[in-house]
């Protein structure tokens, strides 16, 4: 065992030749940039051989590297797989599910608590994280996620498009409902969602798109997830663009109120993920049926 360079920096290694950069190896594992530059050092010091030709901000994996990493990639991916298992085995019995903590909240807690009812041979595990960074999918049985769809190596069914709209507590939209969207914005108050990768829609897009001629964006507060920003909402902080399908129900029950008729869509979504086939098994039939209702096959991607 002496003879095998450490594990972290051979995880740094692969992530580098699969990703083709230092820059989205360093995304992909979470750490800075310098960090991946000095792991990286550390196996060439180990081996003893440069790994990469670095031409000032550029790097380019040798021939040996990449017949190094064609040799022990199979390795590495036997190792995971192992992992996983071992960690299934050693969980608390239950469906393991991981999302966000606003999706889970206002969504899918009350979902399974339905299907609980009429299948209570189920039992559900069910992990939040803000960032999918910070979501080990491959650890779940599904994921709900925000995106397009596509996730290497694991199948997805859309479950809700982004489809907004701004909503507010019945007290709060009785004194703005009769606001034009331009002094919507203008006035507030608005309860931001902070997004720094830029995926979902915040007020800005709403400028954009339906008050262009806002002469400004009211600052109102900011907060890190759709959850905390729904809580606001509902206990009457401010304004929050709210999501079809997701806050339905508290639209339903008059909790919040649509301040506009028209949302704004896009073509990407929340969508539960799973392992290949898996979807197609009893459980996510069931599941699928759960989260979406008897035609559940509709939204296959």
């Amino acid at each position: 065992m002496h003879d095998l360079p450490p594990l972290k920096a051979l995880r740094v290694f692969d992530a580098c030749i699969r990703l083709g950069s230092f820059t989205r190896a360093a995304k992909e594992l979470n750490v800075g940039q310098p960090a991946i530059s000095h792991q990286i050092q550390a196996l060439e010091q180990d081996i003893g051989m440069a790994l990469f030709e670095r031409r000032g901000a550029q790097t380019t994996p040798t021939a040996e590297a990449l017949a190094f990493h064609r040799t022990i990639a199979s390795a590495l991916a036997d190792m995971a797989r192992a992992t996983v298992e071992m960690r299934r085995h050693a969980r608390r019995p239950g469906l393991a599910l991981a999302t966000y903590p606003g999706i889970a909240m206002y969504w899918l807690m009350p979902k399974l608590a339905a299907l609980r009812q009429s299948e209570p041979q189920f039992s559900f595990r069910v992990t939040t994280a803000e960032r999918d960074i910070d979501m080990r999918i491959e650890d779940a049985d599904f994921a709900i996620l925000f995106g397009e769809g596509n996730w290497p190596g694991f199948e997805s069914r859309l479950l809700v498009k982004q489809e907004v709209v701004p909503v507010a507590a019945p007290a709060l939209a009785a004194r703005v409902g009769h606001l034009s969207r331009a002094s919507l914005l203008e006035q507030g108050p608005l309860i931001h969602l902070e997004d720094k990768t830029h995926r979902w829609f915040t007020w800005q897009d709403w400028r954009d798109r339906r008050a262009p001629d806002a002469e400004m964006i009211d600052a109102g507060i900011h907060v890190t997830n759709h959850g905390i920003a729904i809580h606001q909402t509902l206990i009457g902080v401010g304004i929050a663009l709210g999501w079809h399908g997701v806050i339905d129900d508290l639209l339903a029950n008059g909790l919040l109120v649509a301040l506009d008729s028209e949302p704004l869509r896009s073509e990407r979504g929340y969508y539960l993920v799973a392992p290949r086939r898996v979807m197609e098994s009893d459980i996510g039939v069931t599941l699928l049926r759960a989260l979406l209702g008897p035609d559940s096959r509709r939204s296959d991607s």
